[in-house]
């Protein structure tokens, strides 16, 4: 062949490639916001490689672990949403659910009973709650060993190598919430917060983090007071008894939980302060919701509870049903309410609405 037949036939071939449109050699990452609706995909974090690899299994019904740090309302929120997502995929002879919660928030070790328990026997998930992850570190590399994917939820922090996905929001995202809700409400305004913190911990120090984040650029807050209350009522009302005895001027009491929020309307109360301190809670509760409507409550911020729990099915659902890889985080926003739009909030969202059969 002659030099110049060669060039004519390179030429045609460049021009060739040129014209032809090649795929990349791996398939692009899976639709997450079609199958978690609201998902934050800027929160995505990159797998590590420790965690399970998604499987499709046969085998039915699923077992399926539900391991909150306690049975509160907030967490019989999330479990309404994980029993109206089994509905949906054929109930109990999809997914058998089985739940079992600690005897307090800090119960780590009835934790630790129940998913050893629950890894002996095999189960095909185990979805939990984490208070303290290093003392569950072993039982969750355990389960991922035994081939037991482990689904976090409502866990502020995240740093074992080993679960699958991260189900919830960003603790910090909420006390951002309430902190912007203060600066919208309030402006330049010179104001005295009172904050009830819950027990020493993740939950608490993500949730200040993101308050102090926006608090921090508005010097006109002045923070009075911040003490625990333990996350429960009845520490909620003797804290707020004691920080308005010592403070009698502060104008917005700011909870990290409604429950601790409800315990400080009733000391409230009891001084005849309902209406003239703007309380801002954390949750969203059946009771904080009916306080915002009766002018008790200014604020406060929903978190997603229900929708946690329908995510966490739905995980289950795409890693071991389908056998579809994951985000490492399944977050969605939380959303602030108060006088203004309380009553577009859905009521069912505080309960299990069975599916109707056809």
């Amino acid at each position: 062949m002659t030099i110049f037949k060669r060039r004519t036939v390179l030429a045609a071939a460049l021009s060739l490639m040129a014209n032809v449109s090649f795929s990349p050699a791996f398939a692009q990452d899976p639709d997450y916001n079609a199958v978690f609706p609201g998902i934050l995909m800027n929160k995505d974090i990159k797998p590590t490689g420790q965690e399970m690899k998604p499987v499709k299994k046969d085998n039915r019904p699923l077992k399926v672990g539900f391991l909150p740090t306690a049975m509160d309302t907030y967490y019989q929120r999330v479990l309404a949403g994980v029993k109206e997502e089994i509905d949906k995929r054929g109930g109990a002879d999809a997914i058998d659910l089985l739940v079992q919660a600690p005897s307090s928030q800090s119960a780590t070790d009835d934790q630790i009973r129940t998913m050893e328990a629950w890894i002996n026997d095999g189960v095909d998930a185990i979805a939990v709650a984490l208070y303290n992850e290093g003392a569950l570190l072993p039982s969750i590399r355990r389960a991922t060993e035994a081939g037991i994917p482990i689904f976090l939820f409502n866990s502020p922090i995240a740093d074992n190598p080993y679960y699958v996905s991260d189900i919830g929001y960003d603790q910090s995202d909420g006390g951002r919430a309430q902190a912007q809700w203060l600066v919208d409400t309030y402006g330049d305004k010179e104001v005295k917060v009172g904050i009830l913190e819950g027990l020493p911990g993740p939950h608490t120090s993500q949730r200040m983090k993101g308050f102090d984040e926006i608090i921090s650029k508005h010097p006109n807050f002045k923070i009075v007071a911040k003490q625990p209350a333990g996350w429960v009522r009845a520490q909620g009302l003797s804290v707020t008894e004691n920080m308005f005895t010592a403070n009698p001027d502060i104008e917005v009491l700011v909870a990290l939980y409604d429950e601790m929020a409800l315990g400080g309307l009733q000391a409230l109360k009891a001084k005849g302060l309902n209406g003239k301190v703007a309380i801002v809670g954390y949750e969203n509760m059946k009771e904080a919701n009916d306080a915002i409507l009766t002018g008790d409550f200014a604020a406060t911020v929903d978190t997603g509870a229900k929708e946690e729990g329908r995510n966490i099915i739905r995980a289950v659902d795409e890693f071991l049903m389908k056998g579809h890889p994951l985000p490492k985080k399944i977050f969605v926003a939380p959303k602030t309410y108060d006088a203004k739009n309380i009553k577009t909030f859905d009521q069912s969202d505080y309960v299990y609405v069975p599916q109707q059969k056809m």
